[in-house]
């Protein structure tokens, strides 16, 4: 008996040039110094008003708006982990990461996980 070997999984839009070109616009306009906001505004508008149908306008705009959810994911991604850095910093400015009551919480944490 063999086991059957899945296929990758890739986008099935890929290949496609609109879409690609959809994609290229979407980070030339976000390279450029775009708003990720007023881009995920723009990718809205577009979706709204896109064609239902397997067109080259709906391959262009379907690149454009996974790209600009890609963007504002790695955005949103960034801010969290700024934020982390900022909280960490701040709990050591003030002194509660080493308070006992911090320390308290940090092992009862370890002791609900383990």
């Amino acid at each position: 008996m063999s086991t059957a070997t899945p296929d990758i999984v890739t986008n099935p839009f890929a290949a496609d040039p609109f879409y690609a070109l959809g994609v290229a616009d979407a980070y030339d306009e976000y390279k450029a110094g775009e708003d990720i906001h007023n881009l995920y505004r723009r990718a809205d508008e577009m979706l709204d008003a896109a064609p239902t149908d397997a067109s080259p306008a709906n391959f262009y705009v379907c690149g454009y708006a996974n790209t600009v959810r890609g963007l504002l994911n790695t955005h949103i991604a960034q801010i969290n982990a700024q934020a982390e850095v900022a909280q960490t910093w701040l709990a050591r400015k003030q002194g509660r990461e080493t308070s006992t009551l911090h320390l308290r919480h940090a092992r009862q944490a370890r002791k609900d996980t383990a």
